[in-house]
């Protein structure tokens, strides 16, 4: 089998009706959806401070390492301090700094939750405790959107989001999708990924809410205006290797239609990541971008005007093939996450 590598993408830039919530129960079979193609930024958190490493402290006395010894992993997640919630980083080192020489750090690893004494150390230059603790408030990337429901579902990526310094995973629920425009591309070549660039401001009002993280994709609640098109999601089996086409932005935030092959659909009972087989035939695709690139995952794929797919995977050792997952599989999920909307009341009589 070839290697590959995962990629992060994600999402749409909308015009037209804005999401409201509430409606009606999706269809058995015959279910539409906005379909997307652009991009946006992703945050996701683990309810609590990532642990990316232990680190020294510079004492008057020399380098300390106040957590050396302690129970504490590259991949943990601080959930407080003292029985505070640890929001942020400015919270957490505010009160580092102003404790007395001893905190208690609530921590969460993998299904285990622990408190732990930890003795902080004078740093020589700020005066201030530290804990000699690197840590991050979320993971973040681009990626594309695939679809919007009538609900307000949203659903991206078509792969599970996992933090490649840490290897967390499982934690990473909740978070926000941006808008973004691409404002570079990293080419992709053979035994290198390429990749999407753009920046994500974290200040800017989110168009999404996510709040599950699958090994399909990523969903929740679309908070911005709906794409303009809408298409009709294949039925289970629908997909059939030909001509297709993949909806993706390789340059500022109007996604474009590109041709491709799908060279194989798995017949899938149950949901999997890598449910089609894909080859990027499109010339100026491929002068671009050398073929898939990191960013471009979630961008739909369709076939006779239907959404059969998305982009998921690249072949590390050939950039112009990767896989896709079964959109049927991603409604699914996106049909489960508009179950837990918040439903409007009736009119009173």
């Amino acid at each position: 089998m070839r290697k590959f590598i995962e990629i992060l993408l994600s999402a749409v830039l909308f015009a037209g009706v804005v999401c409201a919530g509430g409606g009606t129960a999706f269809a058995a079979e015959e279910i539409s959806v906005y379909v997307g193609g652009v991009p946006v930024g992703i945050t996701l958190n683990a309810d609590g401070l990532i642990v990316t490493g232990i680190c020294d402290v510079a004492t008057s006395s020399g380098k300390v390492r106040p957590l050396e010894d302690a129970n504490v992993r590259v991949g943990d997640v601080v959930t407080a301090v003292d029985g505070v919630k640890a929001g942020n980083l400015y919270d957490f080192r505010r009160r580092v700094a102003s404790s007395d020489g001893e905190v208690e750090l609530s921590i969460e690893r993998e299904n285990a939750r622990f408190d732990i004494l930890a003795y902080p150390e004078k740093e020589a230059a700020s005066g201030e405790y530290r804990l000699g603790l690197c840590l991050k408030e979320d993971v973040g990337g681009v990626g594309t959107l695939t679809f919007v429901t009538e609900e307000c579902a949203y659903a991206a990526l078509g792969h599970h989001v996992k933090d490649p310094e840490t290897g967390l995973n499982a934690k990473l629920q909740r978070g926000s999708l941006f808008d973004v425009e691409i404002d570079g591309v990293i080419r992709g070549e053979a035994g290198k990924a390429g990749g999407l660039k753009a920046e994500i401001n974290r200040l800017a009002r989110p168009v999404g809410s996510n709040s599950s993280n699958t090994p399909i994709g990523i969903y929740g609640e679309w908070k911005g205006d709906l794409p303009g098109k809408k298409m009709r999601v294949a039925r289970q089996g629908e997909a059939h290797p030909g001509h297709a086409l993949v909806l993706t932005t390789i340059d500022g935030d109007k996604p474009t239609f590109y041709d491709i092959d799908i060279v194989k659909s798995e017949h899938q009972t149950e949901s999997a990541e890598k449910g089609l087989v894909i080859a990027v035939r499109d010339k100026r695709l491929l002068e671009k971008t050398g073929g898939i690139v990191q960013g471009m995952s979630g961008s739909p794929i369709l076939q006779n005007g239907v959404l059969v797919g998305a982009v998921t995977h690249v072949f590390v050792t050939d950039p112009t093939r990767g896989y896709g997952v079964h959109a049927r599989f991603m409604l699914d999920e996106a049909e489960k996450i508009a179950a837990s909307f918040p439903r409007p009341l009736p009119n009173a009589a």
